[in-house]
């Protein structure tokens, strides 16, 4: 399995991943990252906050976003220049939807994203993401853990994100064997769902490898 070491950032266990499958093509993406809380703690917050049916199903499919094509290991120092160099963006020019009622605008700034989709030399693989509904505490490594071996994944790397977990499968799947992955994600009340239906969507799963409210995603557990 690849080598995987507490305090790892997102960009080094991507770069093990690569270098231990032999991955011929990975992708990352930049995008527009918005920090505002999600909708389940803005209802905390307002009550009265509300979400249009029309804007729960709008989506933004990855591939419409600048992307980043890696095909050796030499290319993760285009990936960590541009990681270095994202942008802040000026609020007062982009249009950001808010459930809560006061005028304060988000922080917006540019950010990355890892696709789980790879190919490798025997076809299309998927790295096994997912974003984990489970706060940063004591014990949530341990739960994240139980998450993924109850999926089938052996093998793993569990990242605090902020507020947060996220967790890479260091097994690769076939896309036959991610879909019924996230599919059976869908019925744990541990896992962001509607992250996973964004990710169905797409055909391919992301998580962020770069910074959110001042943390970098980094390695604090691995099994």
């Amino acid at each position: 399995m690849p080598t995987v070491a507490s305090g790892m950032h997102a960009l080094a266990l991507t770069q093990e991943i690569f270098r231990f499958h032999d991955i011929l093509l990975m992708e990352f993406i930049v995008y527009q990252c918005e920090e505002k809380p999600h909708f389940t703690e803005a209802k905390k917050i307002n009550p009265k906050a509300t979400r249009s049916v029309a804007k729960a199903l709008q989506h933004t499919p990855d591939f419409t976003e600048p992307t980043i094509f890696i095909q050796n290991l030499e290319g993760f120092e285009t990936v960590g220049e541009r990681l270095t160099n994202l942008k802040e963006i000026d609020a007062s020019s982009v249009n950001v939807a808010s459930y809560l009622n006061d005028k304060k605008k988000p922080r917006i700034h540019e950010a990355m994203k890892v696709v789980s989709k790879v190919k490798t030399r025997n076809g299309i693989y998927h790295i096994p993401l997912l974003d984990l509904d489970i706060p940063v505490s004591e014990g949530g490594p341990v739960l994240a853990e139980e998450v993924f071996r109850e999926l089938g994944i052996k093998h793993g790397a569990i990242l605090n994100s902020g507020a947060s977990y996220h967790g890479w499968g260091l097994e690769l799947l076939t896309d036959y064997e991610w879909r019924y992955f996230m599919a059976r994600a869908l019925l744990l009340d541990r896992i962001d769902r509607r992250w996973i239906g964004h990710r169905l969507l797409d055909g391919q799963a992301n998580l962020r490898i770069s910074e959110k409210r001042g943390k970098i995603p980094e390695v604090v557990y691995a099994f």
